[in-house]
């Protein structure tokens, strides 16, 4: 499994965690108006992610996070620095 297949995973994880194990995500759903995630469900991702990939992600950089798949390319991204 590639890298970005991987965090995709992760992140579907988290959020059926949160909604339900049946629940589909797509990468253009957006985070907080059509998953409805709340500040601390969010901050909850990010722990998570931080944690799990050893990356530190910015309050202002989660502030751009608007839809899934924005969630997936920030951590691929630092994940390949």
């Amino acid at each position: 499994m590639s890298r970005r297949k991987e965090i995709i995973a992760a992140v579907e994880e988290l959020i059926k965690d949160q909604k339900d194990s049946d629940f589909q995500v797509t990468l253009d759903m957006d985070l907080r108006k059509e998953l409805e995630i709340d500040s601390v469900d969010l901050m909850e991702c990010i722990i998570y992610l931080e944690e799990t990939y050893h990356i530190d992600i910015p309050d202002k950089d989660i502030d751009a996070m608007v839809t899934v798949g924005d969630m997936v390319d920030y951590v691929d991204k630092k994940v390949s620095k």
